[in-house]
């Protein structure tokens, strides 16, 4: 039995009730078809696509959503071209963007990762990790706070549904209450959270040493966790390295 080809375009008129020789239709077949000849003119058109752009299934990149173009500001999105990986700005009505940089997407990869794990190691980090901390013990003692409020609230109304007291009473408490609850709400919804950025702090030295062994998905969190964004600048024309200069990091903190 003869290997298959992947490269070769599927012969399906035997499904369609044709005969084929090398692709070629020659006669009507004198079994019936279970697709139509339209339909079988469709899955050829659909091989020939796919063998003329190379597509393959989605890969993960670990910087997906994470880059933006220097140009146009649009995200930059990933892409497969001459076998290599890298992060596009594409143009067009379904993306938005200019098209006007591309950059490769290992070394880059590997310059932003390395970034974070020194960042996680700084005196900055450390600091600004305290500062979230403390808003998270401040959070909590607000959540305590707006939950007595609230039981406060429920308790007031109740007391009027059970005529113990009157409108104007109950409408006097429940002012102050009413203040109280709008105050806690604005200050969590200003509170910061510090979950993502708990354990990394001090332990980038590690986390270098053990970062090939991370799965995607961890190591996508760990950079989103200090990295919000980086913006990706024009590069040189002929310019085979990566410039770091073309980075420009926004972090988390």
């Amino acid at each position: 039995m003869a290997d298959h080809d992947p490269k070769r375009a599927p012969e399906v008129g035997t499904v369609a009730g044709l005969r084929e020789h090398k692709g070629v239709v020659v006669a009507d077949a004198k079994w019936a078809g279970i697709i139509t000849p339209e339909q079988r003119q469709q899955i050829l058109a659909r091989f020939e696509t796919k063998k003329r752009t190379n597509t393959r299934a989605p890969r993960r990149y670990v910087l997906s959503g994470l880059l933006r173009c220097g140009k146009c500001g649009n995200k930059l999105f990933s892409a497969v071209r001459k076998e290599t990986r890298r992060y596009v700005c594409q143009s067009g009505p379904d993306h938005g963007g200019c098209g006007g940089i591309t950059i490769v997407a290992p070394p880059l990869e590997e310059f932003l990762a390395a970034a974070v794990l020194m960042r996680l190691d700084t005196p900055q980090m450390t600091d600004a990790l305290t500062g979230r901390r403390a808003a998270d013990e401040r959070q909590s003692s607000l959540l305590t706070e707006l939950e007595a409020d609230r039981s406060q609230m429920k308790e007031l109304s109740e007391l009027w549904a059970a005529k113990e007291i009157s409108s104007a009473e109950w409408k006097a408490a429940r002012g102050p209450i009413e203040a109280r609850i709008k105050a806690t709400e604005r200050q969590l919804a200003m509170a910061s959270n510090s979950t993502a950025l708990d354990g990394l702090i001090g332990t980038g030295g590690h986390l270098k040493e053990t970062w090939e062994t991370l799965n995607l998905d961890r190591q996508a969190a760990i950079i989103k966790a200090v990295l919000d964004y980086a913006t990706i600048l024009p590069g040189t024309p002929g310019a085979r390295a990566l410039d770091p200069a073309r980075i420009q990091p926004a972090w988390q903190l």
